[in-house]
């Protein structure tokens, strides 16, 4: 393990963590629950920045990141001077000191640091090293887009167009998660990969931290609010699936600060203070910032709870209602950008729809076996929740969190079973993936798994007591089942061998440890033209590998993202105009004007392509043999060519030729 390994994550972690710390608890949040919400505090700290930063430019980093978090930090003590209803300004603006952790709270923590290091143990290990990039689809722009933060600083929400939509008028997509990384890679210089990836391996840690805090103001037996967060490590379909997969690492962090904003609502609810209700606006931003559809999922999650709170007789919703909206009021405003783009992500552009796979009882067996993705099933997870839900009449503190989980489940079933327009449009939000609801009910599947534990643990304690008979006297019920809880949990980690560790750990590097788009023959050809360059940008196929020229190398390719042979359409003129036709740079005087304006210099083909099917770019196909390249450097699966047109020829040159397959290197 090397010593960026440990300081990465453990830097990416404080980052996450302090700035939303100290915003939390000077809004008077206590310490423990400030702590468990700081991440998304800070989430909606960075989202306001960005906000700001669309009116007034400044480069961003680590200092200017404190800056921020001390404005809001003065905003909130102003709000809480001013609306102290007559107290003196030194009692409006007090902080609760942490009172001193009993046995019970270090059960807890010990719970959480448990699950989030066995999660963080697991993806490390699957990743081969935290240097290591992920091969699929998404990560290609999360890291392209971290190393432009990191270089430029430009926080503005449009600034990332000029990675793949630089002719593009209205590009927006969310980039809280990237500032932090960006950061973390200022601070620690690591790469864009490391950055990432140590985003990724505090996922569970976050998830665990919220879903404890959650329990405990629901009032749950302590064996549950400790087991939760350790169980939690060992689903599949969160986080691991969704770290692997794409990987959806907005999408992911959002999930995992999901209870956080429930339990700042609660708390707003509570207490009524309008100190508090800014702290929930920024929340929420937080989510909208990370990716809207995580706000949504949220919002499914808050109507579920609104419900079970306005059923009680002596609840009325009026003031709580008043509340929202001056919450809500200020997400918008604070993540204007990020609201702005996700309701135009849903009136045009490219629409991903999965196919149905299933039927849905074979989607509901998939979820509830926990079956979803894998040939195995992890049965003694879902044996717990079966044995959870039998008894969950007992636990009447878990309703409306699993019935939200409801909501997730049939939004599963949905997108695993139609291809309906309705369920299309229904899902759409979400991109129509049910791996993204798989992940939502994951949040409640936890407690009710810990719950099942606990329920087994009872029964077997009481069983124990009966063996013992007036032996039993002087053990307590509540120590027989808790230790009944502990021996549970050992167990269950000795069948599951180390609550599935081992198979996430192959879900993870299948994506992870296969160079399938980028091997070390092309980074070290990247790193090499980053010294040879004389300037300017670099024609490549968007698909082979040499969209990371700029998270690698800091090069600028014409196209940082995946190309969807399908989307080409969405492209701007121009890009449309060189993936089609490059390979006419000697003929073409509109392709050769396009290489002088954008100042091409360099071509570089890799090979391997992000996904089995694809194949060469048309505009790349035979561009070998164009007089106006001139091979410079040449490796395994790589050539990189120097640009220099020569005089426009009256025909067409060879290369024009798509038949030809000079150039067209797969693998």
């Amino acid at each position: 393990m090397t010593f960026q390994t440990v300081v990465v994550p453990v830097v990416s972690l404080l980052v996450l963590v302090l700035p939303g710390l100290v915003v939390g608890l000077l809004a008077a949040l206590r310490p423990g629950v400030a702590l468990a919400t700081a991440p998304l505090i800070t989430y909606g700290i960075t989202t306001a920045a960005a906000t700001a930063a669309s009116f007034v430019p400044f480069h961003w980093n680590a200092l200017t990141l404190m800056i921020v978090t001390a404005l809001v930090a003065l905003a909130i003590l102003l709000v809480r001077v001013l609306t102290g209803r007559g107290s003196g300004w030194r009692r409006s603006v007090r902080v609760e000191r942490p009172a001193r952790l009993s046995w019970r709270d270090w059960v807890v923590v010990g719970g959480v640091v448990s699950g989030g290091s066995l999660s963080a143990g697991v993806l490390l290990s699957g990743f081969g090293r935290l240097a290591a990039p992920n091969q699929d689809w998404d990560y290609v722009f999360h890291a392209n887009a971290v190393r432009f933060l990191t270089d430029s600083g430009d926080l503005a929400p449009t600034a990332l167009r000029v990675i793949n939509d630089w002719e593009s008028v209205d590009f927006y997509y969310p980039h809280t998660l990237h500032a932090l990384a960006a950061t973390v890679a200022q601070l620690t210089g690591a790469t864009p990969f490391e950055a990432l990836n140590a985003q990724a391996m505090l996922v569970c840690l976050i998830a665990g931290a919220g879903l404890a805090m959650l329990l405990r103001r629901l009032g749950a037996p302590l064996a549950v609010t400790a087991s939760t967060p350790l169980l939690l490590a060992g689903f599949a379909s969160f986080p691991y699936d969704l770290l692997w997969r794409g990987p959806l690492l907005p999408y992911a962090a959002g999930v995992a600060v999901s209870p956080a904003f429930v339990i700042i609502l609660d708390v707003v609810l509570q207490r009524r203070s309008p100190a508090l209700v800014v702290l929930a606006g920024l929340g929420a931003a937080g989510l909208l910032g990370l990716h809207p559809s995580t706000a949504l999922s949220a919002g499914l999650v808050v109507l579920v709870y609104l419900g079970f709170r306005w059923a009680a007789p002596t609840r009325t919703p009026g003031r709580d209602v008043l509340l929202l909206v001056a919450a809500g009021a200020l997400a918008v405003v604070a993540a204007f950008p990020a609201a702005k783009g996700a309701v135009l992500k849903t009136t045009g552009g490219w629409v991903q729809d999965w196919p149905a796979i299933e039927r849905p009882g074979q989607a509901v067996g998939d979820l509830f076996l926990l079956n979803h993705g894998s040939a195995t099933p992890q049965y003694w997870l879902a044996g717990l929740m079966i044995v959870g839900a039998l008894t969950l009449y007992r636990a009447r503190y878990l309703w409306w969190w699993v019935g939200s989980s409801v909501i997730a489940v049939a939004l599963f079933v949905l997108a695993a079973s139609s291809d309906s327009k309705f369920v299309t449009d229904l899902t759409a939000p979400w991109w129509n993936d049910r791996y993204r609801f798989a992940a939502l009910a994951v949040l409640g599947f936890a407690p009710l798994a810990a719950h099942g534990l606990l329920s087994l643990a009872t029964l077997a304690a009481t069983a124990v007591r009966r063996v013992l008979g007036g032996r039993a006297y002087r053990l307590s019920s509540r120590a027989v089942t808790g230790a009944m809880v502990a021996a549970g949990l050992v167990v269950l980690a000795l069948i599951s061998q180390g609550l599935y560790a081992p198979s996430n750990q192959a879900r993870i590097a299948g994506a992870y440890q296969d160079d399938r788009t980028l091997d070390h023959h092309e980074v070290a050809a990247m790193e090499w033209l980053a010294e040879h360059s004389s300037g300017g940008a670099v024609m490549n196929d968007s698909n082979d590998g040499s969209a990371y020229l700029s998270a690698v190398a800091g090069l600028r390719p014409v196209f940082g993202h995946i190309v969807n042979p399908g989307a080409v359409w969405l492209l701007g003129d121009t890009q449309q105009l060189l993936f089609e036709r490059f390979n006419c740079l000697d003929s073409d005087p509109a392709v050769r004007q396009a290489i002088e304006e954008l100042d091409i210099r360099y071509v570089f083909l890799g090979s391997g392509f992000v996904r089995q099917d694809f194949h060469r770019a048309p505009g790349l196909v035979g561009v070998g043999r164009a007089a106006s390249l001139q091979l410079v450097h040449q490796t395994t699966g790589v050539r990189i060519y120097e640009v220099d047109l020569t005089e426009t020829p009256v025909e067409p040159v060879p290369a024009c030729d798509r038949s030809e397959s000079d150039g067209d290197m797969t693998g």
